[in-house]
């Protein structure tokens, strides 16, 4: 996924370090087990439209990349482009990844009924 404006352009991956940080954020220890709720969370979060999650998703999604997405540029994005195409973006995103993509969509199809 790539985010361009300004003839600045972002790439963004949800492959393998994504889901291992956003589990590394997104994880709790109940009796012992380590529970990794990266995925489910941020979709979640996504569906609720929370911004601060988006962004902090295509973080993320940029951390192995360069150039490196900031906070200002997204800010500058959404003021420019508004959110809603994004969040879809992102989701279609996290659907399509082989490491995002079954986890997402069983959260999407919890959240249809």
């Amino acid at each position: 996924m790539e985010l361009t404006m300004n003839e600045k352009t972002f790439s963004c991956k949800f492959g393998y370090g994504f889901l291992k940080e956003i589990n590394q954020r997104y994880s709790i220890e109940r009796s012992g087990m380590q529970l990794k709720l990266g995925v489910g969370a941020i979709v979640s979060n996504l569906l609720i439209s929370d911004v601060d999650t988006l962004f902090e998703v295509l973080l993320i999604a940029n951390m192995t990349e360069k150039p490196r997405l900031t906070v200002k540029f997204l800010e500058e994005y959404v003021e420019q482009n508004g959110t809603k195409e994004l969040f879809e973006v992102v989701i279609d995103e996290l659907k399509k990844s082989e490491y995002t993509g079954m986890m997402t969509a069983k959260m999407l199809e919890e959240a249809q009924v």
